[in-house]
Parts: structure tokens; C-alpha cells; sequence
């Protein structure tokens, strides 16, 4: 039988255990950071890695970036939210004849808490991606030219389109949308 202190050692063990994977990561061997804690550095290899047909679609930084975005391109306000969360739209023809939305909704402390990306490509054909906090789920989606249906899958967790995905819905935080 157990005594009262053995009994409570591994309570002890796994708030040590936690305590220590709450440190910051300084290094090799570190666990992943979460996803609000994603870094640029991250974010740009997760580019990079991408297959090309995905990231011919996927990747817009350059235009939707607020410094330099495509002159086409427009933040739109959402309404409030009962949870106090901010909702934000950018969207806009690009100069390539492809057009884009990217939607981004944050907690009220401003973690990113799910983003949906569509882009038309000239072809006709919409693909896109949605990536939400809960469950941390990632899915695909594509309409063929002239279908209203589409057909989707989800992505593994960990893969570089979901963190290619939040950098989207990170660039669209950084717009100031101007109240209707």
C-alpha cells in the first residue's frame, strides 16, 4: 500500500514535467511552439517546402502583404462578435487575373483562431484552404470550373500547408480596416 507522499510523487512529477515544457525553446531537441508563437523564419520555410501546384495558389504573401499588397486588394471590417473576437476580410482581383479572399478571425487577445483562403484562378477553378484552432484542423477544398460543389480533404496536422496557412491569416491581422 501507498503512503500519502508516494502517492502524490507522480502529481508532482507531471506539474514538474509541465513547468519545464512551459519554458521558452532555446534550441535543438525543443518541442514545436504552438501555433500562435509561429515564427517568420518558420513560415518562410513552410513556403518553401510547399509542392509547387500548391504553392502557385497558395502563396500571396507578396500581394496581400500590407506594405506592398496588390493595389486591388481591400480590407473589409466584419461585424462584432458576442465573444468580442475580431473578424476581418481582405479580398480583390489580382493583378494576374487570379482573385483571392482571406478571412481571419482572432480571439479578443488576438491569437489567430481560424482563417479560410480561396483563390480563382484563371482556369476558372477555386482551390482552397481553411485552418481552424479547434482540433487544429486543416482541410482542402476545390471547385472545378463551373461546379457550386466542392470537393475537400483534410491535411495532416504538422504539415507545412496549415502553417502556411496561419502566415495568411497572420498578414491579414496586420491590415488597419477602415469601419464601413
Amino acid at each position: 500500500m501507498m503512503g500519502p507522499a508516494a502517492a502524490s510523487r507522480p502529481g508532482r512529477r507531471l506539474a514538474a514535467t509541465c513547468a519545464l515544457l512551459a519554458l521558452p525553446s532555446s534550441g535543438q531537441g525543443q518541442r514545436p511552439a504552438p501555433a500562435d508563437a509561429d515564427s517568420a523564419r518558420a513560415d518562410a520555410a513552410a513556403f518553401a517546402s510547399l509542392p509547387p501546384s500548391v504553392l502557385e495558389v497558395l502563396d500571396v504573401r507578396a500581394r496581400i502583404s500590407p506594405e506592398r499588397a496588390d493595389p486591388n486588394v481591400v480590407c473589409v471590417p466584419l461585424s462584432a462578435t458576442s465573444d468580442g473576437s475580431r473578424r476581418q476580410r481582405l479580398q480583390g482581383r489580382l493583378g494576374d487575373g487570379t482573385s483571392l479572399v482571406v478571412f481571419a478571425r482572432f480571439t479578443p487577445r488576438g491569437s489567430l483562431r481560424r482563417v479560410e483562403f480561396v483563390r480563382r484562378l484563371q482556369s476558372g477553378v477555386q482551390r482552397g484552404y481553411t485552418w481552424d484552432s479547434a482540433g487544429d484542423a486543416t482541410t482542402a477544398m476545390e471547385w472545378p470550373a463551373g461546379v457550386n460543389e466542392a470537393t475537400s480533404y483534410p491535411i495532416p496536422r504538422g504539415a507545412a500547408i496549415p502553417r502556411a496557412v496561419r502566415a495568411l491569416g497572420r498578414l491579414v491581422a496586420r491590415w488597419s480596416c477602415a469601419a464601413g
